[in-house]
């Protein structure tokens, strides 16, 4: 079986290894300390995308709270660090955790549901989460987070985390960021292809069969979006070590929970590399739209210029643009067709 799903998936793992390999190489062949943090931004995105995906792509359960995980991961570190001068390798435990127990509040009621449930209900906790965030400024800092100063190489301060999370070098950033997302492609393959990712599809296809199956749809939904809320959980930590603030507008707000299910929505839903390829078109288009339009319309044209093309792409790509790959392997394997059975017409 496990052969079997390499050999049918054997020419994306092939392009996913090329694109490893030419990702390793990038940091050392471009210097600019900007295109190496676009490239940073591209696969946490990247990663967050994967995470939405599992719930939203595979599970059709549209979430509006990814920011909510973000933010548990990026605050409980940051707190955990502050106060407690706690590790960024043991606070984030804490934090998925927490990312957890949020999920299971979400979930626990609002999968027993059918329709748009689910979506209010997380729009509502996002909602709630951030207006908590200013409201207890004492802890969080309010609307203006939480920082701490640059750690340098002189500073023994925590351990091996001063030598991952420091300023004086960004090349651990992007390694880190370029391992997680290649952690999360494996897991959402490896959900892909076992148990949960088959009910998932089933009651994707009709709730009521998988039901009559004895299939809980409730159970199922709610272990996917666990999973989900705890690698955002994760990600959140890494994140927020890079930029060494959190704030809730950063963090917690409904335009990053946006941004998160765009990446997934625009590349592909329910694909393994879908969030992949549209963290590769999206963070570079809104950086482009936002550089050379920033004088125009007050700063909004970027934002205007990057929603129309959004829209540009659902109505002609509605699949996502990786289905342009799936387009462009069942031309060649049309022409491969048509020419062997060209060949096989002359030979007779």
């Amino acid at each position: 079986m496990a052969v079997e799903t390499f050999r049918k998936n054997m020419l994306a793992i092939v392009l996913f290894i090329v694109f490893l390999a030419a990702a390793a190489v990038f940091p050392f062949v471009f210097g600019n300390r900007y295109l190496n943090r676009v490239a940073i931004d591209i696969l946490f995105f990247a990663a967050m995308g994967n995470a939405w995906n599992i719930i939203g792509g595979y599970g059709r359960q549209t979430s509006w709270a990814s920011a909510t995980f973000f933010a548990i991961g990026a605050y409980t570190s940051i707190m955990l660090f502050l106060h407690f001068e706690t590790s960024p390798f043991i606070s984030m435990w804490p934090g998925m955790v927490l990312a957890v127990l949020m999920a299971v509040v979400i979930g626990l009621p609002c999968f027993r549901l059918r329709g748009v449930y689910f979506a209010i209900a997380t729009i509502a906790m996002a909602t709630i989460s951030r207006q908590l965030l200013v409201y207890f400024s004492d802890f969080t800092g309010g609307n203006l987070g939480l920082s701490f100063p640059i750690i340098g190489p002189a500073n023994p301060l925590y351990g091996p985390a001063n030598l991952l999370f420091s300023d004086f070098l960004l090349r651990p950033y992007y390694f880190i960021a370029l391992g997680w997302m290649a952690v999360t492609v494996v897991i959402v393959w490896v959900i892909e292809h076992r148990m949960l990712g088959y009910h998932l599809r089933a009651i994707c296809d009709d709730q009521d069969a998988a039901e009559s199956l004895g299939i809980k749809s409730s159970v199922v939904k709610l272990k996917a979006f666990i999973i989900s809320a705890m690698m955002l959980s994760f990600t959140g930590t890494l994140y927020v070590f890079m930029l060494r603030i959190v704030d809730p507008e950063t963090f917690a707000s409904h335009e990053m929970s946006v941004r998160i299910a765009i990446v997934a929505i625009l590349g592909g839903m329910g694909t393994k590399f879908g969030p992949l390829v549209g963290a590769l078109v999206t963070i570079p288009l809104l950086e482009i739209s936002n550089n050379y339009l920033a004088d125009l319309g007050h700063g909004g044209a970027g934002w205007v210029l990057y929603g129309l093309l959004i829209v540009v792409i659902v109505l002609f790509r509605p699949n996502g643009i990786v289905s342009l790959f799936d387009s462009a392997k069942s031309l060649l394997a049309r022409n491969a067709g048509k020419g062997k059975s060209g060949g096989e017409a002359g030979g007779a």
